[in-house]
């Protein structure tokens, strides 16, 4: 089988079990309102209102791009996420098969495709789909056009790579990376010389000219030029002082939440073959295995060094490294099958032995999404149908969840966490309603109590939904 067919094979798996889960979600998931107003936004001509929301624009982008032919934003946030999160797999696929070799690639690619973390994120209305694609890319492109460079392709790089940039703040790293190892190759070799540093020239003036809008965006807004508008930036500023004050930097609990995202995207029954893969690392030759997992080393290096001045840590902040740490367990499932050819060459049964441990250590985990899921958030549309039914449109909605806000057709945004704060966020701030769940009722009672005692909000509505759905309350600003 080619090549191209192969990835085409592979492609349409992960696409398959993407466009399952994405038909089973009830409703988008934290986070995806704030994408989809975005994509309305843009498609509204309100680019200066979008950006304010302070995502990276490229994902929303195509989401208001893809809503065109598909008619509804929500279901345009889903497609984009499992159409690039599936395409995704082709260029992990085509960089493992150049760094390890063909078998190694199919496994890896697998593991991929069928993982339950990766496949339930780019299911959903979230970055990780559309980012994996472009970083994934940019990755595989580096390599490429150092092995065999040209004009186009160091054109082609700069523009993956800025890609990745412009869907999340970690893209930076992908930008590094295609700058950085064409330098290394560049000072290194002495073969085409002025193909190579012509190719890095078009990359740098890639990746400025697509990055460019963005920036002066973001400097007409914050006074000064930076990367983005996100918080994790300013992470890396703290996290910076820190080291040089000697602070004590981030609690410990953030890290063990960064180990359990990590082993997420592991799961407990591949973790034999990580180590088996490990001892095979140096089969593929220092250099290869220097860039290929150089790359994940580095990102989480980034990682654990911005947490040091960061409050928060989700497992999809590690999605993009430990996509590419997946060949590690491949490489140890092609040597457990090598070594099974080796001790029992004439075996009858082996070939169904060896199709049956890739079924179930690769392929089986990811029947977790083959039924529905979020049946608990349809209340969510009572809700926002109920803010929507009052007289004025809604402003703002505060508060997790986010869903409402978006299908109440408002921004969302976070409520204050003290009473002070409450009544000066209501008296300076848009804010029409804030709403919770019974979960937080559960949760956070201070919380609850402080808007149910707070005089300048109505006593709260109670919205129940359909049978096993959660119960939200609505509190009004008076």
């Amino acid at each position: 089988m080619t090549d191209s067919r192969l990835s085409a094979l592979l492609f349409a798996a992960a696409l398959l079990v993407r466009a399952i889960a994405g038909t089973g979600m009830a409703l988008f998931g934290t986070d995806g309102g704030h994408y989809l107003l975005m994509a309305d936004w843009f498609a509204a001509g309100r680019f200066h209102d979008a950006l304010q929301i302070a995502y990276h624009p490229l994902y929303p982008l195509l989401i208001a791009v893809a809503r065109i032919p598909l008619g509804d934003t929500i279901l345009a946030g889903h497609a984009v996420s499992i159409f690039l999160g599936a395409a995704a797999v082709v260029p992990l696929y085509r960089l493992v098969r150049s760094v390890f070799g063909a078998p190694e690639a199919f496994v890896t690619a697998l593991f991929y495709a069928f993982n339950p973390a990766l496949v339930g994120a780019q299911s959903d209305v979230l970055t990780e789909g559309a980012f994996l694609f472009f970083f994934l890319l940019s990755i595989e492109r580096t390599w490429a056009a150092a092995e065999s460079p040209s004009l186009e392709r160091g054109a082609t790089l700069g523009l993956c790579a800025a890609a990745a940039y412009l869907t999340r703040p970690e893209g930076i790293l992908a930008v590094v990376v295609a700058l950085a190892w064409p330098i290394l190759e560049l000072a290194r070799r002495r073969d085409r010389i002025a193909i190579r540093a012509g190719a890095l020239l078009l990359t740098v003036a890639v990746v400025v000219m697509a990055a460019a809008p963005y920036l002066m965006w973001i400097r007409s807004v914050k006074g000064d030029w930076s990367l983005s508008m996100r918080p994790s930036v300013s992470s890396v500023t703290r996290a910076a002082a820190l080291l040089v004050e000697g602070g004590e930097g981030a609690d410990s609990n953030i890290y063990l939440r960064f180990l359990k995202g990590v082993y997420r995207l592991t799961y407990l029954v591949t973790i034999p073959f990580f180590l088996l893969g490990l001892a095979r690392v140096r089969h593929a030759g220092l250099r290869p295995a220097l860039f290929y997992f150089g790359v994940p080393a580095a990102y989480f290096a980034a990682l654990l060094f911005t947490l040091r001045g960061h409050s928060f840590m989700s497992e999809r902040y590690v999605m993009a490294p430990m996509a590419m740490m997946l060949a590690l367990p491949a490489l140890g499932v092609v040597a457990t099958f090598r070594e099974a050819a080796r001790r029992w060459p004439g075996a009858s049964w082996r070939p169904a032995a060896c199709g049956a441990l890739l079924l179930a250590v690769a392929v089986l985990p990811g029947a977790r999404w083959f039924g529905p899921s979020r049946l608990d958030t349809r209340s969510y549309r009572d809700a926002a149908a109920w803010i929507r039914a009052q007289p004025a449109p809604p402003r703002g909605v505060y508060g997790p969840p986010q869903q409402v806000a978006y299908l109440a057709g408002c921004p969302s945004r976070y409520s204050a966490s003290t009473p002070e704060e409450l009544r000066r966020q209501i008296a300076a701030e848009p804010v029409d309603y804030y709403v919770y769940t019974e979960k937080d009722v559960a949760k956070r009672p201070e919380y609850v109590s402080m808007l149910r005692s707070c005089d300048l909000l109505l006593a709260p509505v109670e919205i129940t939904g359909p049978p096993g759905t959660v119960r939200l309350y609505i509190h009004r600003v008076k």
